[in-house]
């Protein structure tokens, strides 16, 4: 088929219009280059293939002068040909965008296109119910068909290209030879007729008109066939499939009806779009149908499999056409919005609906071993084959069905019936087995996976467990005072399941203990029944779920409600944690599910559904979430498994989403759309979040972070706190860092973000990086802890724990806590670090603080409490160093000035010390490598140890005694000089140790300056003094002369003289008035001005050394401490995560101290007493009403025994 040529943009009409593209994507070897994994963190590979293949799956547009109302494409793909309401028909280059030619029919709107004859003519017609047919090359009219007395619908040409078929609102349905003028008419609708198409063999044509009607008409017989009347308004649309397998229609109302062409039987209902259907359109396949709408989307749907549709949203007026690609790669649609877009062809997921259930679906399990699933209506079970996703078959009940759980066994199902009757049910029985009927009506039931227990909950307010052996009752619980809706096991511990949890009408909920026989409710309540329970896979963590679709998250350790998720507007019907505890799942009644992060209980995403959600339930795998909406099982593909492209957010309308990234990738300054962050783009685990930090937006990240947006770990393992860590974008990082300084105590689980990013937050030492560590260590608001304690317990107790919260029994023994005593606080840290003494871990967070610009963090309290407890323990490992040290002093000491440096035993037990003190120098350096050579006092620990080497082997090998002792004061020396560094051990010296190396250091400058004055003056000094003696030469006799020459001093001593008269020492004989000058300027510069300056250099050092003593002190502590973990390599790899708990003494505050608050105080105490004395009454008035309840449960199955002997007997 030949392509028609290029045209010139012509002036004809309306200006020709050039449309700017937008910026298109690299070419396949800069993609390449970019995606080369060897060249980029993982991070950047991912949201550069996300940002690809959103740009390849954004429409392109092409903006228009004119509404458009019907298209055609030529069959080389090149070109878009339009009419528009105006009247106007158009032709448009697809890859250049420009409009090449124009002109106006003066006919009215045109309503409908047809290219035929291998793209040679083309026919138009419209509102003046002509139809004019165009040579397509030179688009000069041929020939025009009149007949229609109203405007024509939509007309369609035959294969051979001989046959026109034209429909119109004067209800008539007529047949044009293409050569001659006159038409036919083959059949009439009561009403206007809308639209027409025609089978692939040319023997049928379908039309759809006003009044309702879907007619099939017979070419060969020239008679209507079939009249279908399924639809209840206007059609406006219908479509053949391929080899007429199928006839589609859509009406004015979006509903699409499908119907078997063979047998016109009804085959599918579409319901989706919410106003009138404008054009259809089926696959090769017959798999997929593509409709368009005035609801101003294109839909595509899955007529084989039943997914639920893909929606292209994109236009923001009518949708009024549309043509599928031949190649079925692109769609192309036009608009009211005078927009021609062309879209990538979209692909269904994995995800399915199936039916087998009559009535809407209220429960949902799999079997263990994964090989089916069982959905449950009201009256029947329906199992299905997972592996296929198929209904197998239907296991028929006598009665209606009130409960059902899995078998531990992975067998089959126990169900509960509403005459009290627990049957045990296996896939491949045809009835099932009788094991107890209990004494109410049953409203949850549940199997221990340990398989020793199957436990229910009834109307009469009792949780019952029996044993699955033989169903005899092995426990009764009546906590509850309303009916009970949900019991669930905690996870197996060392392989048996003790822990039992129920929630119900009475918004409360209760921990039972069945081996002990105890009960214990969780303080704190829902506002309305709860419906649904889960606890983690760790047994830490508690989600529970109400009628008005609050999710409440509880720590079971603590007892305490941690977080409040008001989310959902309706029911929670199903809750699930994901095998590796990242994520989990929520269902509800507001057709809706939700997924979120288990670490900072932030919702990633939202997927709405079409009907309500009554069930949820995971296959084994995870490769399915399984969701009963209605009488439908919807197979949900695992967006946290799936390894395709793919975006799932609230909702269907993915194009909004990709166009809004695309446009943030290319224009920061898009404003920020919180609806927006909320979408998930799979496999990589992504979101807008990451975005924002990858383009460095701050403010985009910000507006999310206060909306709550989702913000988590990606797939690989990047949040964006790490990405901007990376990129270095500190305005980025310091966003994220307020907000989770202002979340912290609200929801400290969102630290945990920040424990693979502190040392690299460290190093950058942001300015509000102290404030991040003032925050995250806190008072806890835990009611349960002690108030008091023994006063003869010693304050504080740190304890580092992998639970969140502090727990009565890590600080104290039962003994210790009373009423009384000394009043307690209990503070957490939010951020879980390495604290293992010795760990690499450790160690590397120890540098990092004590490298970080911002020296403020030494002033929190986080690492305050966290550097003195080391120190605590590892002054202990240095205190040994240090008094090897001072024996090693005391012996250079006592040789040196006892024995005058002879004594052969004593200097032998120096080598030796000096012998053990430098094998610890080697030990630290092979442990600390590089680092070693950063500490300046290693430095002076080489010398020393040197120097002592030399000296004993020069005394030993007879050396000159005067260059030995030489050798002996340089050692002297060098021991004194690193004896100071010890004084750092303790406190009270610490700061003095501070100061002298401060002063030290400020005092460069005024060496400098001392050194030039007494350079200065000596130099003086020197001429003036040589030239008094040369001058008093002259006058003398030789001799006198020789002597003088002799007086002369080097220049070394005028140094000397210089320096000492800075210290007060001078010789002022034989002066004259000269000297007398120089000496009163030599005095006044160096002894005063000299030396006040100094005192002024050291009193500002001692201003700024006292200011900063805090600071100072702990950066000593730090360096000693991680000298002392450098020692303990054997703990190098057991390392482990835990977070710090403290308990101190109350301090009260000034305003406290009046008489009157501390009677408040008291009487707020006493109080407190009185609550815990009460709800300890309470607990143990139900522990005896459970008793109670046990007896009369065991009485009823005595009763029900003798009730059956008597039956027997009669």
């Amino acid at each position: 088929m030949s392509e028609p040529p290029v045209w010139s943009p012509l002036k004809v009409g309306l200006v020709s219009k050039f449309i700017m593209s937008r910026v298109k994507s690299q070419d396949r070897a800069a993609l390449e280059a970019i995606f080369n994994p060897t060249n980029l963190h993982s991070y950047v590979l991912e949201l550069k293939k996300a940002q690809s293949i959103m740009e390849k799956y954004c429409p392109i547009e092409i903006t228009t002068p004119f509404k458009g109302n019907c298209l055609e494409v030529t069959s080389c793909n090149k070109y878009f040909v339009f009419g528009s309401i105006e009247g106007r028909l158009a032709v448009v280059e697809r890859e250049t965008k420009e409009i090449l030619h124009d002109i106006n029919l003066e006919g009215g709107s045109i309503y409908t296109l047809a290219l035929f004859n291998e793209d040679h003519s083309l026919l138009a017609a419209g509102k003046d119910g002509i139809i004019r047919n165009f040579n397509f090359r030179t688009f000069k009219l041929e020939k025009s068909f009149q007949g229609h007395e109203k405007e024509v619908n939509e007309i369609i040409v035959s294969q051979d290209g001989e046959k026109i078929y034209s429909v119109s609102d004067d209800c008539t349905v007529r047949m044009w030879d293409i050569n001659e003028n006159e038409g036919q008419i083959l059949f009439y609708h009561d009403k206007a007729v809308l639209c027409i198409d025609k089978s692939d063999d040319g023997t049928h044509l379908v039309t759809g008109g006003a009044d309702k009607k879907v007619k099939v008409f017979n070419l060969d017989n020239e008679v209507v066939q079939s009249s279908l009347t399924e639809l209840s308004s206007s059609v406006w649309s219908v479509r053949f499939s391929q080899d007429s397998e199928y006839i589609a229609a859509g009406d004015s109302n979006g509903v699409i009806k499908l119907w078997k062409f063979e047998t016109l039987e009804l085959f599918k209902t579409l319901n989706g779009h919410t106003k009138r259907i404008t054009h259809l359109t089926f696959n090769t396949a017959n798999t997929t149908l593509i409709s368009s709408s005035n609801d101003t989307t294109l839909r595509i749907w899955d007529i084989i499999e039943d997914k639920h549709e893909i929606i292209l949203s994109g236009h923001t007026d009518w949708v009024k056409n549309f043509r599928l690609s031949q190649d079925e790669k692109y769609i192309y649609s036009i608009a009211e919005n005078y927009k021609i877009m062309t879209w990538n062809f979209p692909r269904f997921d994995k995800s399915c609906c199936r039916k087998a259930n009559k009535s809407p679906i209220q429960l949902i399990c799999s079997s263990s071993n994964n090989q089916y699933l069982y959905t449950s209506d009201i009256n029947e079970i329906a199992v299905w084959t997972l592996h296929d996703k198929e209904y197998y078959k239907t296991l028929k009940t006598q009665w209606k069905l009130s409960a059902m759980c899995t078998n531990s066994d992975g067998l089959g199902i126990i169900a509960a019936y509403e005459n009290n009757e627990i049957h045990f049910w296996s896939v491949e029985d045809s009835e099932s087995q009788f094991k107890k009927k209990h004494s109410s009506h049953i409203r949850c039931i549940v199997c221990s996976p340990d398989g020793r227990y199957v436990v229910v909950g009834d109307v009469n307010f009792r949780v019952t467990v029996y044993n699955k052996r033989n169903f005899r009752v092995s426990n009764v619980f009546r906590r509850h005072n309303a009916v009970i809706n949900s019991i669930i096991f905690g996870k197996p511990i060392n392989g048996e399941n003790d822990k039992l949890y129920s929630g119900g009408d009475d918004k409360v909920i209760f921990i039972y203990s069945i081996n002990e026989n105890k009960s214990l409710r969780l303080p704190g309540s829902h506002q309305e029944p709860i419906s649904q329970m889960l606890v983690s896979r760790n047994n830490e963590l508690l989600i529970s779920g109400d009628t008005s679709g609050v999710i409440k998250i509880w720590h079971l350790l603590q007892q305490i409600c941690m977080k409040t998720l008001n989310t959902h507007t309706a029911k929670i019907t199903g809750i699930y944690f994901t095998e590796n505890s990242k994520y989990f799942w929520l269902s509800s009644l507001d057709a809706s599910v939700s997924l979120w992060n288990s670490a900072s209980f932030t919702q990633v995403t939202n997927l709405h559904t079409k009907y309500p959600v009554s069930a949820l339930w995971c296959t084994k795998n995870e490769a399915d979430i399984v969701l009963g909406e209605n009488d439908e099982v919807h197979f949900l593909e695992n967006p946290l498994r799936t390894s395709q492209f793919f975006i799932y957010g609230p909702g269907r309308d993915y194009y909004s989403f990709m166009k809004y990234i695309m446009r943030i990738c290319e224009n920061g300054e898009e404003p920020h759309d919180p609806e927006m962050d909320k979408w998930m783009i799979t496999p990589y685990e992504i979101n807008a979040l990451h975005f924002y930090a990858y383009l460095n937006l701050p403010g985009h990240l910000k507006a999310a972070l206060n909306s709550d947006s989702p913000f988590y770990v990606s797939k690989s393992g990047y949040s964006p706190i790490q990405i901007a860590l990376h990129r270095n974008f500190r305005d980025c990082i310091n966003v994220i860092i307020k907000s989770i300084c202002t979340k912290v105590e609200e929801n400290p689980y969102t630290v945990n973000f920040l424990e693979e990013s502190i040392v690299k937050l460290n190093l950058l030492g942001l300015r509000d990086l102290d404030d991040f560590y003032e925050s995250i260590l806190f008072r806890t608001k835990d009611r349960l802890l002690p108030k008091f304690c023994d006063e003869n317990v010693t304050l504080p107790i740190m304890h580092f724990s992998r639970n969140l919260g502090p727990h009565q029994k890590d600080f104290f023994t039962h003994g210790q806590i009373s009423n009384f005593g000394t009043p307690l606080a209990f503070w957490q840290s939010a951020l879980r670090l390495d604290v293992v003494m010795g760990s690499r871990d450790s160690l590397i967070f120890l540098e990092s603080i004590k490298d970080c610009p911002n020296t403020n963090i030494f002033r929190t309290s986080f690492v305050r409490e966290l550097i003195l407890y080391k120190w605590k323990y590892l002054k202990w490992v240095l205190l040994p160093q240090a008094i090897t040290y001072f024996v090693y002093m005391i012996c250079l000491s006592v040789y040196s000035i006892v024995f005058s440096s002879d004594c052969e035993p004593l200097l032998l037990a120096i080598f030796l010390i000096n012998t053990i003190l430098a094998c610890y120098e080697v030990f630290q350096m092979i442990l600390t490598r590089s680092s070693y050579l950063s500490d300046p006092w290693n430095y002076i620990d080489f010398t020393r140890m040197s120097l002592c080497f030399v000296y004993i082997g020069m005394h030993w090998l007879g050396f000159n005694k005067k260059y030995a002792e030489k050798v002996l004061v340089g050692l002297i020396f060098v021991t004194m000089v690193r004896g100071i560094s010890y004084f750092r051990l303790f406190d009270k010296t610490r700061y003095m140790i501070n100061l002298l190396r401060e002063t030290i250091k400020d005092m460069k400058s005024f060496l400098i300056l001392l050194s030039y004055s007494t350079y200065s003056f000596a130099l003086i000094y020197f001429i003036m003094v040589n030239n008094v003696l040369k001058y008093s030469a002259k006058a003398s006799t030789e001799t006198s002369t020789e002597t003088t020459v002799d007086q002369q001093k080097p220049f070394s001593e005028y140094i000397a003289i210089s320096y000492l008269l800075s210290l007060g020492s001078f010789d002022t004989d034989n002066y004259g008035a000269f000297e007398w000058i120089i000496f009163f300027f030599a005095s006044v510069i160096n002894p005063l001005i000299m030396l006040n300056l100094l005192i002024a250099i050291m009193g500002d050092t001692y201003s700024r050394v006292a200011e900063e003593q805090e600071i100072a002190d702990m950066q000593e502590l730090t360096e000693m401490v991680i000298e002392g973990e450098y020692l303990l390599f054997c703990k190098r790899n057991k390392g482990t995560r835990t977070y710090m708990q403290i308990c101190k003494e109350e301090e009260l505050s000034a305003q406290d101290v009046t008489i009157e608050q501390k009677l408040d105080k008291l009487k707020l105490r006493v109080k407190e007493v009185e609550t815990s004395f009460i709800q300890r009454s309470q607990e143990m008035r139900m522990e005896v009403q459970d008793t109670i309840a046990g007896i009369n449960s065991k009485v009823d199955e005595m009763t029900g025994l003798i009730e059956q002997i008597s039956l027997t007997q009669d």
